[in-house]
């Protein structure tokens, strides 16, 4: 995070994620490698989040250490959920960051915490699988989206804690990825996105925030018949009824210049929008109602057909 009076763009009043938005909306690992085994590939480990109505529930394959994990994602819930991950600060605990969250402090994303991604909002029945390098330390895991009368689910219990041990350099985190090979990048910056035209359903896209300043992340949805780029921008900026698209996913917020990760995007071949539901904080409106919202295809096998 820059220390400066604009630090932490990504939540400094208690707006938080989906200030607008109504409940069917989106919302805003590997054992330690030794440097002299740095041309070896780690053991991905791996970890599963499931997310219900008022509660996760988090399973492991042993204790995580700092490196490469796989997160599935599933939401078991009867709406959208995400699991926004925070890495919080040095001597914080995370009975202080619920502490702080839940009484709408601002310390909760400045002095508690930073976000490091994770999974964005999907709906009902459906799972996000990604890939992020994880420094050792706690974590609280979040769901920003909030309910018909406007309570943020991490209110009515979706919020919980994990821990990776061990430390990595700078360097070696930013040496990990998956084995996989990438299908393109997604990258966030400036209110826009840099991203291809035609994805690959089923393809594995990194995501990074480039940007000097504000936290983004990337939503993916897909448009519902005869919905257009613009009317999904029209509704951001002023919601009324249910949105023209349907969750599908995406990677969770992150700091200016972070490591990002990569997601499995779980979709099938149609017209689709990106979007970023981060709180801009001197204005209130999220990112996607200033026009950080672009659309994009996907394709069986990634052709502009």
């Amino acid at each position: 995070m820059f220390v400066r009076m604009r630090t932490n763009r990504f939540f400094r009043t208690n707006r938080f994620f989906l200030a607008v938005m109504p409940a069917v909306a989106v919302a805003a690992w590997a054992v330690a490698v030794p440097a002299h085994a740095s041309a070896c590939p780690p053991r991905v480990q791996t970890m599963y989040i499931t997310g219900v109505d008022d509660r996760y529930q988090i399973h492991t394959d042993g204790q995580l250490r700092a490196g490469l994990v796989r997160i599935t994602f599933d939401n078991d819930g009867t709406g959208d959920h995400e699991a926004q991950l925070f890495l919080l600060h040095d001597g914080v605990s995370f009975a202080q960051f619920k502490a702080d969250l839940l009484a709408g402090k601002p310390a909760a994303f400045s002095t508690d915490a930073a976000p490091r991604g994770g999974a964005a909002a999907i709906s009902a029945g459906h799972d996000q699988v990604l890939f992020e390098a994880l420094q050792g330390g706690t974590y609280a895991v979040a769901c920003f989206v909030r309910d018909k009368n406007g309570v943020p689910h991490f209110a009515m219990g979706m919020l919980t804690s994990f821990s990776v041990a061990g430390h990595l350099s700078a360097a070696q985190l930013a040496g990990l990825r998956p084995a996989r090979r990438t299908d393109g990048q997604i990258s966030a910056h400036d209110m826009t996105f840099t991203m291809p035209a035609v994805l690959r359903a089923g393809g594995l896209y990194r995501f990074r925030n480039t940007d000097r300043v504000d936290d983004h992340q990337v939503n993916v949805a897909r448009l519902l018949p005869g919905k257009t780029v613009a009317d999904a921008l029209a509704w951001f900026r002023s919601p009324a009824g249910p949105p023209p698209f349907v969750s599908s996913g995406g990677f969770g917020a992150d700091t200016p210049g972070g490591l990002g990760g990569w997601f499995i995007l779980n979709a099938r071949p149609g017209n689709y929008v990106a979007f970023c539901l981060v709180v801009d904080p001197d204005t209130g409106r999220s990112h996607a109602a200033m026009g950080m919202v672009a659309g994009f295809r996907v394709t069986a096998d990634g052709s502009r057909s």
